[in-house]
């Protein structure tokens, strides 16, 4: 997956070498996964102000929404706390239907890839002109997925999980093509035909040649639109360019002091390196691409942002009512957590890291959890906790949790320990379809996850709109 990489900073401004830290209206360029919120997305924790950027996705206009946990090649002027961005391109590794999905591993595969979640992965579908998150539980075989991550040759750690309608059929997929016939124009790319006869072809098509293509799939044949070899003739520079990378690290060797990071294998050699590596990781790494080698990055500086951690089952999403800093306990209303050294701690805006002795009272925070990891308590295990504001800032007209004491007489039920009252003019959703309150409250079940949008007064919720998200 490497490979990938070899034509990313092609034509961008050669920068000074010895500069580790950028200086106000310095040149700025950057590979990572975007953070903060899809109003302010940020990089590196650096806002990006993309007024007037040209905006691309795997080479193409791109004018959707920058969601949390994509992966953007950015380039532009460091401004300090902001970026303005004159260009920026998503990057796709992968787009296809799932093939299987294992929950408790928080594995899936697709188009013959493994693809691995954790904690940070990022999971969405797009409502309408919104996006709504989901959970790997919520996913199916058979759903058309679009995955960004880093990438190996066992698998990819996603960063990032979009699924798309099930009449979806374009697919995206990269790897090693072998048995090429150039008269039939096809080849086998991870077990899948690659009939590229009609294709726009980019590079010399070789057997053993690392490729990307895009097309539809049918059965096990994909009819190619687009095929990019990346041949050693075109992915060449010439030159060591510095940048800046960010996310999760894959394929660690202690031995060789390498890792794999969203496409370059980073020799750490040389680096100050600030906490421990371990797969999984969330790094910020600061150094040159080789001069020779567009794929081998030497760092100079790796610092751990996030420690390794797994996949979540459940999520909330409310107010903090009480909190042990001492204990690295908290609750939010009902629902009691603890955390540990593995718990991803992290704040929105600024997006950046978090200790648990910064979390207060009144926070308004996401919490993604294991219920099946209890302490002697009965708390739950926090796998990754995202503060989002105060309650006098942020979003705070959101909760999210199971739901308990459905009334269907009175529709209501609780959440988080809270009374959710509806009226006639409540919305109700549940799998993308508009539901009437009646409908909707004979299909609820205690222990559903919903999340309710309204008005908080007292411990009684006025629901403007409710939402079931899964069971």
């Amino acid at each position: 997956m490497g490979r990938k990489l070899a034509l990313f900073w092609s034509g961008l401004v050669l920068l000074a070498a010895c500069q580790l830290a950028p200086q106000s209206g310095e040149g700025f360029q950057a590979l990572g996964v975007l953070g903060g919120t899809p109003e302010r997305p940020t990089l590196l924790g650096k806002v990006l102000d993309t007024a007037g950027a040209n905006l691309t996705k795997e080479g193409e206009a791109f004018a959707g929404t920058l969601l949390p946990g994509m992966v953007v090649q950015v380039s532009g002027t460091d401004l300090g706390s902001t970026v303005r961005v004159t260009s920026l391109e998503v990057q796709v590794e992968l787009k296809g239907p799932i093939t299987s999905l294992d929950t408790t591993a928080g594995t899936l595969e697709v188009l013959g890839q493994r693809v691995l979640t954790d904690a940070s992965t990022r999971i969405y579908q797009k409502a309408g002109s919104t996006y709504r998150t989901l959970l790997l539980a919520d996913l199916a075989v058979g759903d058309v997925v679009e995955v960004h991550g880093t990438a190996t040759d066992s698998g990819v750690l996603a960063t990032y999980i979009e699924r798309y309608p099930a009449t979806t059929q374009e697919v995206e997929l990269e790897g090693q093509a072998t048995d090429l016939d150039s008269t039939t124009k096809t080849f086998l790319l991870n077990g899948y035909l690659v009939d590229y006869s009609w294709a726009r072809v980019e590079g010399t098509p070789a057997d053993g040649a690392w490729v990307e293509v895009k097309g539809i799939l049918s059965g096990t044949t994909i009819q190619a639109s687009k095929v990019e070899f990346k041949t050693s003739g075109n992915s060449r520079y010439g030159a060591s360019r510095r940048v800046e990378l960010e996310g999760p690290i894959l394929g660690l060797d202690p031995a060789q002091k390498t890792f794999q990071l969203l496409g370059y294998t980073v020799d750490y050699s040389a680096a100050n390196v600030v906490g421990i590596l371990i797969d999984g990781a969330y790094v910020e790494a600061k150094g040159q691409v080789d001069a020779s080698d567009p794929t081998l990055f030497h760092a100079q500086l790796v610092k751990v942002k996030y420690p390794s951690s797994r996949p979540p089952k459940a999520d909330a999403k409310g107010q903090v009512t009480a909190i042990d800093p001492a204990a690295r306990t908290f609750e939010l209303g009902s629902l009691r957590f603890y955390v540990d050294d593995h718990t991803v701690l992290k704040r929105d805006d600024p997006d950046g890291p978090l200790a648990s002795a910064d979390i207060r009272v009144g926070d308004y925070a996401e919490v993604y959890y294991d219920p099946t990891a209890t302490d002697a308590e009965g708390r739950y295990y926090a796998v990754k906790v995202e503060v989002k504001g105060t309650g006098s800032g942020g979003d705070t007209s959101e909760w999210k949790g199971p739901v308990a004491a459905v009334d269907r007489t009175a529709y209501t039920f609780q959440l988080l320990g809270y009374l959710v009252t509806t009226t006639p003019s409540t919305q109700f959703e549940a799998r993308d379809q508009h539901l009437t309150r009646v409908d909707f409250f004979t299909l609820l079940r205690e222990g559903d996850r919903v999340e309710v949008k309204g008005t908080l007064s007292g411990t009684t919720i006025q629901a403007s709109k409710v939402e079931l998200k899964g069971r």
